[in-house]
């Protein structure tokens, strides 16, 4: 039912009653009912209020909190603490640049609505644990998330138990080191509880993400997916470097006469697709070439089975000529 305020205006008579006569007075109101509606300084001073972020507490730094705390800062959303197991002058620096708190466990208030854990995987179930001990029942209605890709938001049933909406929101993108990385355009997959996932696709929007969902099923597989597109590309190409070094060239000559063929793969790759970027000697059956290959790479037996496991798949996956007579080199 939606509430009026009563306006109008007032009509009064007066005259005498002839029975007793005694004088009476009537008053008329004429009244239009009108939809209840805020002054408009009010409704600015309600939408403001309700787009102010809750602040959030980072259980753990490392290299992927230190990125989330900036961006969660850049984005209007105030890191509140940063709670870690001892400090040091790094997370000390960091902490002051945020305008955040920066405490151990036993010091920490934990004053907020909203925790995101950043500890290492092996961690999480444990910092979940400790934030059940310390906030107890006034979890219930919080957001906890973590950030682990291959660990789903089930690890964080210590504090889904007292009431908490949780969810696991992972970046996937690569973070080397302990710096400021931006995370426009990083996408991030989540899953976990309905609430959870709603707030973190919102944050994760503010920051300049994106959000897709990831079955609770699929997670190891998604993460092997992620571990595929960067650390193993990055040991494959270290590969590449030391069959240069291998053949003559030194470190930094084998880097600069990889880059543009490895790039041009890359880019044909997400340009045209893997069917018509794959090429070379395998590509066209060229038996000689890759029996030679593996001759040279004897000397380097993990080379060669670098080799022989990658040119095993393209035999599987891409389009390749004379499969049978290569299948029987590679395995020999």
């Amino acid at each position: 039912m939606e509430a009026v305020f009563a306006t109008g205006f007032a009509l009064v008579f007066d005259f005498v009653l002839p029975e007793a006569g005694l004088p009476a007075t009537v008053f008329f109101f004429v009244i239009d009912a009108i939809p209840s509606t805020l002054p408009s300084n009010t409704e600015v001073f309600v939408q403001r209020n309700q787009q102010k972020q809750p602040g959030v507490t980072l259980i753990g730094l490392g290299n992927w909190g230190t990125a989330l705390a900036h961006a969660l800062v850049r984005a209007g959303i105030p890191v509140q603490e940063i709670v870690l197991r001892r400090t040091t002058p790094l997370s000390r620096k960091t902490a002051a640049a945020l305008g955040a708190q920066l405490s151990t466990w036993k010091q920490a208030r934990l004053a907020t609505a909203v925790f995101w854990l950043c500890t290492p995987d092996a961690q999480i179930a444990t910092a979940a644990a400790m934030l059940a001990t310390r906030k107890g029942a006034a979890l219930r209605g919080a957001r906890v998330f973590h950030s682990s890709g291959v660990r789903s938001s089930a690890v964080l049933q210590p504090v889904a138990a007292l009431g908490a909406s949780t969810a696991s929101a992972h970046p996937l993108m690569s973070f080397p080191q302990r710096a400021v990385v931006p995370l426009q355009g990083v996408p991030f997959g989540v899953e976990g509880d309905v609430a959870a996932v709603r707030l973190a696709r919102r944050w994760i929007k503010k920051m300049g993400g994106g959000a897709f969902r990831v079955s609770t099923e699929h997670k190891a597989l998604y993460h092997a997916f992620g571990t595929f597109s960067s650390p193993l590309l990055v040991a494959f190409l270290t590969a590449a470097r030391a069959t240069g070094i291998a053949a003559g060239l030194s470190p930094q000559e084998a880097d600069k006469r990889m880059r543009p063929i490895a790039e041009r793969s890359l880019h044909n790759f997400f340009a045209h697709g893997p069917q018509r970027s794959f090429s070379g000697p395998i590509a066209r059956g060229d038996v000689d070439t890759i029996h030679l290959h593996l001759a040279a790479l004897r000397q380097h037996p993990k080379l060669q089975h670098v080799y022989r496991s990658a040119a095993g798949y393209a035999l599987h996956a891409l389009p390749t000529k004379k499969r049978q007579q290569i299948r029987k080199v590679l395995s020999e």
